[in-house]
């Protein structure tokens, strides 16, 4: 085979393939969302992550693997300036958007709402409202969650704060009950 002689001569534009629209991906827009981490051992980090700005928390924490930065982050009552900290995903039980700026979860279209009972490793409960199809088994609704569970108007106990739209850790679940059609245990 003898090589080519002289430089190569580029195609004409109307050769080459145009580019499938499906495969082009966009860089998602990221945004500055100020996060509360209560973490395993019951510290509590406050902090900035770069979230996209359309995507819930619920999505953010579920696509970290392993650790995730954190940007003025301090421990609460550690007494230490605010720096660059990184957190080991696994470790976070509830995640609490500070400002309300970042949505917890995307329901599907058609999907309801269901008022449930969160038992949390050590015995801590978080009471308040899950997205669930009529009829949705829990446990299905736990494993399609993924790592994190959004919980909207949640309420923690025994303390009784309210604490908004939250994101909880599956594996720091111990109980889940269904607490729908039963308001009274919902104000308890």
């Amino acid at each position: 085979m003898t090589p080519p002689s002289g430089p190569r001569r580029p195609s004409p534009p109307s050769a080459r393939p145009a580019p499938n629209p499906a495969s082009v991906t966009r860089p998602r827009a990221l945004a500055a969302r100020k996060l509360r981490f209560v973490l395993r051992d019951g510290a509590t980090v406050e902090g900035t992550v770069k979230a996209g700005r359309d995507q819930s928390l619920v999505a953010f924490l579920n696509t970290r693997s392993g650790w995730m930065n954190v940007t003025d982050a301090a421990r609460v009552g550690a007494g230490e300036p605010p720096g660059h900290l990184i957190l080991q995903t696994d470790h976070v039980v509830i995640a609490i958007s500070r400002d309300g700026g970042v949505g917890v979860s995307t329901s599907a279209s058609g999907a309801g709402e269901r008022m449930v009972e969160l038992v949390l490793i050590g015995g801590r409960i978080v009471r308040g409202y899950v997205p669930a199809a009529d009829g949705q088994r829990l446990s299905d609704l736990v494993a399609r969650s993924g790592r994190f569970i959004g919980v909207s108007l949640a309420r923690l106990f025994p303390e009784g704060a309210d604490v908004g739209d939250i994101a909880v850790q599956t594996a720091a679940l111990t109980v889940v009950r269904d607490l729908s059609g039963r308001p009274q245990e919902a104000e308890e």
